[in-house]
């Protein structure tokens, strides 16, 4: 039986709701970073057989929903990027405090938006699933998608704008059934790789990608941008369906397969290591 606990864990502002994994000897720890909106629901399940994985490898996961999202207390119409930032970044400060096994992050989809450089240098790796640090692109599609489903409302008093002042912090907007602050979409649309300071701790990037499909010139030109800024990334092509895109639950067998492999390497050397260093 696995052993897994549910919680409430304090937050900056509010409790988030949490689902830990914990093996009976722990090698290293995986903070799930959920990615946003509507993405959340569909990766919900991919993500449970990921932890789930992790732990049979030693790893203890931590799966949690962000303030104002799923069973994490608080609205929508309250959260921040920064303030999700900060919640991961309190989780990462709590591991560290308590452990001193490597911290991993796991940034599916647009949970990559969330990424900063103070996260980056309290943890040792990042699992990418088929990430985007294109915040403009992101916020673009999101609300293309929902126009085009007719769920979209403005509610700003003052019609659309392209900025937001101090006097419009109080303006929100309905999108695909979120109501949100506009600034929100507005943080999340300035989020890019160039955020980014150069680092020095290991990559994977999971891509998704038949064998016959060429990548786009500008997925081409995010994966040079990241490799430059780290030369541990590793690419590795999935060539399985985009179960966040399904109309019903599916799962990616030959990724699991692949991540999997990569938490039976994590966990190995961790145990070699510390052979070497009781030697």
């Amino acid at each position: 039986m696995i052993s897994t606990e549910v919680e409430f864990y304090q937050g900056t502002v509010g409790p988030l709701f949490r689902i830990i994994r914990t093996p009976e000897k722990i090698l290293a720890h995986l903070l799930f970073i959920a990615p946003l909106f509507e993405q959340a629901n569909q990766t919900r399940h991919h993500i449970s057989r990921s932890a789930i994985n992790a732990y049979h490898q030693g790893i203890e996961s931590i799966v949690f929903d962000h303030y104002g999202t799923g069973d994490s207390h608080g609205e929508l119409i309250d959260a921040s990027l920064a303030l999700w930032q900060q919640d991961i970044l309190c989780q990462l400060r709590d591991i560290k405090t308590q452990s001193s096994h490597a911290i991993y992050l796991s940034l599916p989809l647009s949970a990559v938006l969330l990424l900063s450089d103070e996260m980056l240098s309290l943890i040792d790796g990042v699992l990418l699933l088929q990430p985007d640090f294109n915040g403009k692109r992101f916020v673009q599609q999101f609300k293309r998608i929902a126009l085009a489903a007719g769920l979209t409302k403005d509610n700003n008093t003052q019609g659309n704008k392209s900025k937001n002042t101090a006097a419009d912090e109080d303006e929100t907007v309905e999108i695909a059934g979120y109501l949100m602050n506009a600034n929100l979409l507005d943080e999340l649309a300035g989020q890019n790789i160039n955020k980014l300071a150069d680092f020095d701790i290991d990559f994977h990037w999971f891509e998704w990608q038949a064998q016959s499909e060429e990548l786009s010139p500008s997925r081409i030109k995010q994966q040079q941008a990241l490799a430059n800024k780290n030369n541990k990334l590793l690419v590795q092509q999935v060539d399985d369906v985009k179960f966040w895109q399904a109309t019903e639950l599916q799962i990616a067998q030959s990724f699991l397969a692949q991540e999997q492999l990569i938490f039976s390497q994590l966990a190995f050397s961790i145990l070699v290591l510390s052979k070497t260093e009781t030697n």
